[in-house]
């Protein structure tokens, strides 16, 4: 299959065809870009850029390289240039399959595009739209997920490239780009952020197209005027994008995407409670804090009772590092919320949880950990045992439950959530359970003459903390039985039994609950550094209320402060007036243990944010360095030619002019020597300009010597004749040389050593 391209001017005017199209590619790589950083909603920005930059660079290259070689390959044959389409696209796909495997698969099969790379390119390829889907945005920058943009945008420049080079139409090379930006939009609906500046930029680099692409060629000078315009349209597509109809809110497919079952298989947190408390001195982690004082924090949630034991039904979702707020309701004290961030170091923390203060909102890990969230109550997994020196920040908001009488006056009714109250009733053999009728007996004597459900919640919390006793070595156990001898027998537990007694209980009433499991601050070791200790184990219900959401309330005793049994104490404790570990060295400056600094150096150093990954340090860093060198040959001329024109002496500004002169008379065939007279060069302007400027030009040469050699003064009058004169040549020049040769020598003038002709 091939295409040939449209029949060509020949001459100059071909030249000057071609060079419009090669300066085209200019706003379709400002198109593909746009188009991409529309990703940005998906991926972190400093992970999904050099990605860009490989996949919007290297097709233009390819198609103007491939240009360029089939045209001086039918110049050197004497015939038209035709451009075949396979070639272009072959080039293309085997390009693609080299630079793919030595960046994102390079650890596959080291950096060489064989098979096992290009198999597990194309697989990720293939599953990435399902995964980002079924992923809390924004994604983590895994190879596995960052070929999608790769390569959508890879493949819409190498396109959009093709119809520039090979087509005149003015918008037609835009239309690859729109609908690469197409896969952003609609996968990254529930991303951070915004998709209208990316828009914005897609328009104005469209619009600017539409300008390069113009059949009425226009000057240099023109097309700067016309570039304000521009971006006025990119602006205005940004700024008022959101505020057209229909387009504020687009539809989020991930709602019709079935995200992978994945439930946590790990031991159930409540199990250890027990465990942590008889070791109350075995150190479980370290935090530093920064904001406000830390609360309690949670591991995990457990909503689930079959009568034996609680257990999660939790379904967790992957993550790059946010956790999205919750939807149900918004909780008591949101509006006062402050702002907590936390590192912490693991020291001894079995299971597959991560601590951090509720509710957080963002978390970095170290590199290549695979970390999951429950959208519904916040919790964290790595979805397999945390390692001794694990180390992770969470940034928290903390809620302030300080409204309790807000809640008594709103009447907030019990959330209508059968699985909240379910309880097993009835045994293997279908009789009932006899502890079930005892519960509910025991949750109404205690809660009579209380018709409101948060009071009911407060009195059975408040009977619990002030009939029963905290005992740290009490047996574990939460079975239907182990909380019948708890209540029935007056014996002691620990926040095991009070929390699942709580949950029990209350579920009789109808009130649904659950039972979260985690830590209370610790003992300060040092300016915003904790230490958690087994013994800081905690477990306590939570309630749920319609238009409210999930309160959380301490039976424990110990655990609530005045107020009774509301959540505002324990959310919000004062920090502990405690001394010090025995064991530990009461530093006044955070550290980090001994033990576990050699551990957690490594997950420091491959923490996200670090920067990109060696292997495009080079690079980026060589595309930078040619983009400033690109730009500084562009701004040289210009500088030079307004200091010559502004210059306040008359006779350095008429030289200046004739200076000007020859260096632009140079690029139209006057030897580059430096040691041409005035009246050459004005002999040499006659013969190949001619016209009016060549019959003025001898006189201008007449002038310049005398002022050069013979000390005369020209008065403003000659400067300003001269320069009218410079400026008729450098139309002439601008017509008769393609822009493509200009751009070769602006290039070449501003390397190290090379200075402007000088006439003689």
């Amino acid at each position: 299959m091939s295409t040939t391209a449209p029949a060509a001017p020949t001459g100059t005017a071909g030249e000057a065809d071609r060079a419009g199209r090669l300066w085209s590619l200019l706003p379709v790589a400002a198109l593909c870009g746009a188009a991409g950083y529309g990703f940005a909603r998906i991926f972190p920005p400093s992970e999904l850029l050099p990605v860009l930059a490989v996949a919007v660079c290297a097709p233009i290259a390819l198609s103007v390289a491939l240009s360029g070689l089939l045209r001086r390959r039918a110049a050197a044959r004497e015939v038209r240039p035709t451009l075949p389409l396979w070639p272009s696209v072959l080039l293309t796909a085997a390009a693609w399959a080299v630079v793919v495997s030595a960046t994102l698969f390079h650890e596959v099969s080291d950096g060489l595009p064989g098979g096992a790379a290009l198999r597990a390119a194309w697989s990720a390829l293939l599953d990435a739209p399902h995964t980002l889907l079924s992923t809390i945005l924004p994604a983590p920058g895994d190879p596995e997920l960052l070929v999608l943009p790769h390569a959508v945008v890879w493949t819409a420049t190498a396109v959009s490239a093709e119809l520039a080079l090979r087509t005149r139409a003015a918008l037609l090379p835009a239309l690859p780009a729109v609908l690469a930006f197409g896969f952003p939009l609609v996968l990254g609906a529930d991303g951070p952020g915004s998709s209208y500046p990316a828009a914005g930029a897609l328009a104005a680099a469209a619009a600017l197209l539409i300008l390069v692409r113009s059949p009425a060629r226009l000057p240099p000078r023109a097309l700067a005027l016309r570039l304000p315009a521009v971006t006025a349209i990119g602006l205005v597509a940004a700024l008022l994008g959101p505020h057209l109809p229909g387009l504020g809110t687009p539809y989020r497919l991930a709602q019709a995407a079935t995200p992978p079952a994945e439930r946590p298989q790990s031991t159930s947190p409540l199990d250890q409670v027990a465990a942590w408390m008889r070791n109350g001195e075995e150190k479980i982690f370290t935090v530093r804090t920064s904001g406000a004082a830390p609360g309690n924090y949670r591991l995990a949630v457990l909503d689930r009772y079959d009568g034996t034991t609680w257990t999660s039904t939790t379904g967790l979702t992957r993550t790059g590092g946010r956790v999205p707020p919750e939807t149900t309701a918004t909780p008591t004290g949101t509006d006062n919320a402050k702002t907590l961030e936390q590192r912490f170091t693991v020291q001894s923390l079995p299971g597959i949880w991560l601590p951090a203060a509720d509710r957080p909102t963002s978390v970095s890990t170290p590199e290549g950990t695979s970390l999951s969230v429950d959208p519904a109550s916040g919790v964290l997994s790595t979805g397999e045992p945390v390692p001794r020196g694990f180390t992770y920040t969470a940034t928290s908001r903390l809620p302030k439950y300080d409204d309790a009488e807000r809640l008594r006056q709103a009447a907030a009714a019990a959330a209508d959530d059968p699985a909240q109250v379910a309880l097993p009733r009835v045994d293997a053999a279908g009789q009932p359970i006899p502890s079930v009728g005892s519960f509910r007996k025991i949750a109404e004597r205690v809660t009579r003459g209380s018709s409101h459900p948060y009071e009911r919640a407060v009195r059975l919390a408040d009977w619990l903390r002030t009939t029963y006793r905290l005992d740290p070595g009490a047996l574990p156990g939460h079975t239907y039985r182990s909380l019948e001898f708890f209540l029935a027998g007056g014996a002691g537990g620990t926040s095991e039994q009070f929390a699942a007694s709580f949950a029990v209980l209350a579920r009789t009433l109808g009130l649904p609950t659950r039972v979260a499991v985690g830590f209370r601050p610790g003992t300060r070791t040092g300016a915003g550094t904790w230490q958690v200790r087994g013994r800081d184990v905690l477990a306590w219900p939570e309630v749920k209320f319609s238009g409210v959401g999930w309160v959380p309330f301490h039976p424990t005793p110990g655990e609530a402060g005045q107020g009774g049994s509301s959540a505002v104490s324990a959310q919000q404790p004062e920090e502990p007036a405690q001394k010090p570990d025995r064991d530990s060295t009461a530093p006044t400056r955070p550290s980090t243990p001994a033990h576990t600094s050699d551990q957690a150096s490594p997950a420091t150093e491959g923490a996200p944010g670090s920067g990109p990954p060696l292997w495009l340090t080079a690079p980026l860093a060589l595309l930078l360095l040619t983009t400033a060198y690109v730009l500084y040959a562009l701004w040289l001329p210009y500088n030079r030619r307004s200091r010559r024109r502004n210059d306040p002496d008359t006779r350095r500004r008429l030289l200046g002019a004739w200076q000007q002169i020859t260096e632009r008379l140079t690029e139209i065939g006057l030897p580059d020597t430096g040691a041409h007279t005035a009246q050459e060069i004005a002999a040499f302007v006659e013969r190949h300009v001619g016209g009016t400027v060549g019959q003025r030009l001898p006189t201008l040469a007449t002038l310049v010597n005398e002022v050069e050699y013979a000390n005369r003064s020209p008065d403003a009058a000659n400067a300003d004749a001269a320069w009218e004169a410079c400026e008729a040549i450098e139309r002439t020049v601008h017509l008769r040389v393609p822009h493509r040769t200009r751009l070769v020598r602006l290039l070449r003038a501003a390397a190290p050593g090379r200075r402007p002709a000088r006439s003689t």
